[in-house]
């Protein structure tokens, strides 16, 4: 037996077992999310008073004052100093409407524009202004938030933002870990709470969700987890890759004997 068969043989069961682990670990993360998406949908319990959101309320027509008791207004004063304001790491575009083919836009904020990210006036967390800037309210439709804008920092008037907008939450995320990182307490509190500062960035976009969660009152479509997720599908672009490159291969192994 020769050399070449040896490491041939050696190199086609090597892309076997790995293709059989890419498999075994997309199978286990398809499965982790089906299984929270359902305990999701197990564990929700309405509350007895109808809300707007179980009765389908437009959400330009919602009070969202009527969400206020589910929301602390009460905080330790902070030792230490906030950034408050950054540079937006993208353009933020708002819309008076869920976008088709993302057209409509009311207004951009252009990517490098200061804004002010945490307000300074805050009356919730230190770290965040309830219905303000990244901590938006769920909508019907995953991936779409109804918010207050982010303020200019050189805007005199920031008391006139009481305008919500529709803006989609990838974009709302790609703000919130700037904030992250540039903010050193925010990290701490983050890691304080045992998660990672993606987990952190995940849980602080959702937490209006949760807390209508918590309180039975809206089971929001962004609390779910993507079945097929970026790394899930680039698990199986790799498995296909492999088993290409294995079928290729073998192919032309053979025609040469």
């Amino acid at each position: 037996m020769s050399n070449s068969y040896l490491s041939k043989s050696t190199l086609w069961r090597f892309a076997v077992l790995t293709v059989i682990f890419l498999f075994f670990l997309f199978v286990y993360r398809v499965g982790f999310a089906l299984y929270n998406n359902n305990q999701l949908r197990k564990e929700f319990s309405s509350s007895t008073t109808s809300s707007p959101y179980q009765q389908r309320v437009q959400m330009e027509k919602m009070d969202m004052s009527a969400f206020n008791p589910y929301f602390p207004k009460i905080f330790t004063a902070l030792d230490y100093d906030l950034k408050h304001r950054i540079e937006t790491p993208i353009s933020l575009k708002y819309y008076s409407k869920i976008p088709i083919d993302g057209k409509g836009i009311s207004f951009e904020i252009p990517k490098d524009t200061t804004i002010v990210a945490i307000p300074e006036w805050t009356t919730g967390s230190k770290f965040y202004e309830i219905g303000y800037g990244y901590t938006s309210y769920p909508t019907y439709e995953k991936g779409w938030r109804y918010v207050r804008p982010f303020i200019l920092a050189d805007d005199l008037n920031p008391v006139d933002n009481e305008q919500f907008y529709y803006v989609d939450m990838g974009s709302l995320e790609a703000v919130l870990d700037k904030v992250i990182e540039v903010n050193q307490p925010f990290q701490a509190e983050i890691r304080q709470q045992g998660w990672s500062l993606k987990k952190g960035q995940h849980v602080v976009a959702r937490y209006i969700d949760n807390a209508l969660y918590q309180h039975g009152v809206y089971l929001s479509p962004d609390l779910f987890y993507k079945v097929i997720d970026r790394w899930n599908a680039i698990l199986l672009g790799a498995i296909g890759i492999i088993v290409a490159t294995y079928l290729l291969g073998r192919g032309t192994w053979s025609s040469r004997k």
